[in-house]
């Protein structure tokens, strides 16, 4: 009996320690010593992240000295770079990113051992009907490991599957065009189980969801709020929505017209600690106070 508690507090000591690890480490985040921004958006951008004025998008930042991208070049591929004793690694091409594809829309895991982005490789052998899917990798003792396709019905053979985020109560959501939907694009989410397995896509429905092309959803950790992009008439804009106290999505609202400034305002994260949102503007990367969702207490 007093060994099992003994385990038990130490067991909670650990907990602490790591989590107690995890909090310092959100807040001691530097990102490459720039001015951080307040409610008025700033450039992102470290002379690092130039590669000769590439158009850029999907910043994701799950750890202070790692950071993944998407550029597009003659192709879409993710790209990585690493702080090591004080310096920045050079971004080349993420290992799990095929430079003979295209690859886009890193998701890192909380804990970073799990990265989601989506691809239009082929998901099988003699698969000729290049789509878009989601897919996975495992990074184990600091090697991702060769990536998986999201099983059926998440991903499908006809129809594109977009962006994948993921809250810390489990539930992920993505973006596709299959047919049932409201408009266009519309937001799908499942609920992530145990073994790399999930529940079947359930279309979130109204008031996400309309007629129009929604895209690029990101989840809050704690589910408060959605950030994501709809397209309409050619041009994209990043809009928000909350919970009301009945835990039902309230109609979206835009991010406002300092953000949504051009044709192409897009894939939105945010810092690991919660405080910033990284943007696509028009292909150069923003970052902008999280504090501009305003979600009632």
């Amino acid at each position: 009996m007093i060994q099992t508690i003994l385990k038990k507090v130490i067991f909670t000591c650990i907990l602490i320690l790591a989590n107690s690890k995890m909090v310092a480490q959100e807040n001691s985040c530097h990102y490459f010593d720039l001015t951080k921004p307040d409610s008025i958006p700033q450039d992102f951008n470290p002379a690092l992240l130039d590669l000769n004025g590439s158009f850029k998008f999907n910043v994701e930042i799950k750890k202070c000295d790692e950071i993944y991208f998407t550029t597009i070049n003659s192709k879409e591929n993710i790209y990585f770079s690493k702080k090591q004793n004080d310096k920045w690694s050079s971004p080349k091409i993420a290992s799990f990113s095929d430079p003979n594809y295209s690859d886009a829309d890193p998701f890192l895991t909380k804990t970073g051992n799990k990265l989601y982005f989506i691809s239009d490789r082929p998901t099988k052998p003699n698969d000729k009907n290049l789509d878009w899917n989601i897919w996975y990798t495992n990074n184990e003792n600091g090697v991702w490991e060769n990536p998986k396709p999201l099983p059926k019905p998440i991903n499908s053979d006809e129809f594109d599957e977009y962006f994948f985020s993921i809250s810390d109560k489990g539930n992920a959501f993505f973006s596709s065009n299959r047919t049932g939907g409201e408009g266009s694009f519309d937001i799908y989410t499942i609920k992530v189980l145990d073994n790399d397995e999930f529940s079947k896509p359930r279309n979130v429905g109204q008031p996400l969801n309309t007629e129009k092309y929604e895209f690029d959803p990101y989840i809050s950790p704690d589910e408060s709020f959605i950030i994501f992009s709809i397209n309409e008439n050619g041009n994209s804009s990043l809009y928000y929505s909350y919970k009301d106290p009945k835990s039902n999505w309230t109609k979206p609202q835009s991010l406002g017209d300092q953000i949504n400034t051009t044709r192409q305002d897009f894939a939105p994260s945010l810092s690991v600690d919660g405080k910033f949102i990284f943007y696509s503007n028009n292909g150069k990367l923003k970052w902008v106070s999280s504090e501009i969702v305003n979600v009632p207490n």
